[in-house]
């Protein structure tokens, strides 16, 4: 006998495609924010206040992602792999602001509790006028869903949640 003649385990299932693995539920993202001190990596600094636009958009890598909510700067690097509609969504907004599609899909969830922790400061509002204040507010990614291909493309962004 070989494997494709054994009957199929029914109880061995994979996720579906960018769903979470086992293990990495919303319960097992609760559980390591009560047990971790620093998952927002701070090393004890104090929340700044004086985080630019610049510097988040170096920081667009899944094992490195900073995200701006609202004016509030995150790590989410951490909370990448619990994310219930998948890690890819979040990805694609490593090093922006996500203000926008958060509130599309989720304005009624609670950020302190959910990813609180991972805060690591305020994103810096520079006056300069024109172009750069509409940037420092987060209206820079406006169209990003039009323009972005994969999982949250825009034919692709109601099932991104």
């Amino acid at each position: 006998m070989n494997d494709t003649t054994l009957p199929k385990n029914p109880r061995r299932r994979r996720p579906p495609e960018g769903k979470v693995r086992p293990g990495f539920g919303l319960n097992d993202w609760l559980t390591l924010l009560r047990r971790s001190s620093d998952l927002a990596q701070r090393k004890g600094a104090p929340l700044r206040r004086d985080i630019t636009l610049e510097e988040v958009k170096k920081h667009d890598r899944s094992y490195d992602g900073w995200m701006i909510l609202r004016g509030k700067v995150y790590n989410i690097g951490p909370y990448l792999a619990y994310h219930p509609g998948g890690s890819a969504i979040l990805e694609k907004v490593c090093g922006r602001d996500g203000t926008e599609l958060f509130d599309r899909y989720h304005a009624w969830v609670n950020i302190e509790n959910l990813i609180g922790p991972l805060l690591l400061g305020y994103l810096k509002v520079e006056k300069n006028g024109g172009d750069d204040d509409e940037r420092a507010a987060g209206h820079y990614l406006k169209g990003v869903a039009a323009t972005t291909s994969g999982p949250m493309s825009a034919g692709n962004i109601g099932n991104a949640v």
